[in-house]
Order: structure tokens, then sequence, then C-alpha cells
């Protein structure tokens, strides 16, 4: 019996865990081979179009993609001009400190209507991922792993697979291993797809120690 990544394409893989694939290159290449009925989730932070739009390689057409997905999906949006898409829910981030703008919009499509708060710092510097009592990866845009962690426990997916199409430093990818989802995230830029597999690495061992210390017990 093979196993589920068999279905995805094997071109352009820069790391694998049981769980999930990295994929290096540009999303819009890579998604034309995915079977887009295996995604349940879609959870993604994407470049925004007046936000290091160099940095990050925004793109026109990259937002206009998700509308080819009908499963539910959680789009982070700190953009000040509108969401682009048609959307069932419009939750809020709040960031806790007030150093820029305090509350940022993560939109829901394809899900419920209920709107929801989900709270945790943010993260631009070493002394802002001291307050969240993470590491900052150097990423811009890097979020809070806890936040990552309370959307996809609040989306209910389980056993499908949750995608991230713009993987940043890997945050999608350290929470689905932290809570055994099965996943898929696509970086454009190398020097993140090795912050990822860095931090992806990072989280296995430290469920290797986690379990090996349930033993001992």
């Amino acid at each position: 019996m093979g196993s589920w990544k068999d279905q995805f394409p094997k071109e352009n893989r820069y790391f694998e865990t049981d769980s999930g694939i990295l994929y290096l290159g540009d999303c819009l290449e890579i998604m034309k081979e995915f079977p887009k009925k295996s995604i349940k989730l879609i959870l993604t932070d994407p470049p925004y179009p007046d936000y290091y739009t160099k940095d990050f390689k925004y793109n026109i057409v990259q937002v206009g993609v998700f509308k080819d997905f009908s499963c539910r999906q959680f789009i982070f949006w700190s953009a000040k001009v509108e969401f682009p898409l048609d959307y069932t829910a419009r939750h809020v981030w709040d960031k806790i400190t007030g150093a820029a703008n305090q509350y940022d919009f993560i939109y829901e499509r394809n899900g419920y209507r209920r709107q929801k708060v989900f709270r945790g710092h943010r993260i631009n510097s070493t002394v802002s991922a001291r307050f969240a009592k993470e590491v900052f990866w150097g990423h811009k845009a890097q979020k809070p792993i806890n936040v990552i962690q309370d959307i996809l426990e609040y989306s209910g997916v389980e056993n499908g697979v949750v995608f991230d199409p713009f993987l940043g430093s890997g945050t999608t990818a350290v929470a689905c291993e932290r809570l055994n989802r099965r996943w898929i995230g696509i970086e454009i830029e190398e020097k993140y797809c090795e912050i990822a597999k860095e931090r992806i690495q990072r989280e296995g061992r430290r469920f290797g120690l986690l379990k090996l210390k349930r033993r001992r017990k």
C-alpha cells in the first residue's frame, strides 16, 4: 500500500518527514500538479500588495489561486487594501502588544460564519520573540506558533492534509508536526526552506525526547 504522499509531485521536494513535504519553488507552478481534493485545509499568510512586495515576491495572481480549492481556508491578511476574495468569517488576530497595529484579520473561506479572536504576540524581532517565548528566525512575517496551533485545532481537520503555499520560516509545518497533522508547504526562497527544515528537525528531536521521558516514567 502506497503512502499518502505518492499522489503529490516528486519534483522540487526539499525536505520530508513522515507527516509532511516541503517544496522549494513557485507555488503557482508546483500547485498545478496537486490533487486539490486531497487538501482539506489551507492555512497561510500570503504576500501582500503593500508590504515588502519585492522581498516576498508579491504577485497579484497568487491570492486568486485559493478559488481553485473548495476546502476550508484561513488566510492572514494584514494589508491595508481590502481582502480580494469572498469569505465566510473574518477573525481577529490580537497581537497583545500595540507597538504597531495591535489587531489584524484572518479570513476564513468555505467555513463557518461565527467569528473568533486568536491571541498571540507578533514576532518580528528577538525582543518580541522573548515575549512569545519563541525564537525569531529572521522572517519579517513570522507568525506565533500558538496562534497557528489554535487555528488548526479550531478547524477540526485531523485526518486530511494541511496546505501552506507560502510557508516562510515553517511555522505551519512545525505546528502540524506538534499536533500530528499531515502537511504540505511551499516556499520560494531556499534560505527560508533551510530555516523551516531546521525548525522541523528540532521539533522532531524535541518530540523524540518527550516520548523518551514518558517511557521512563
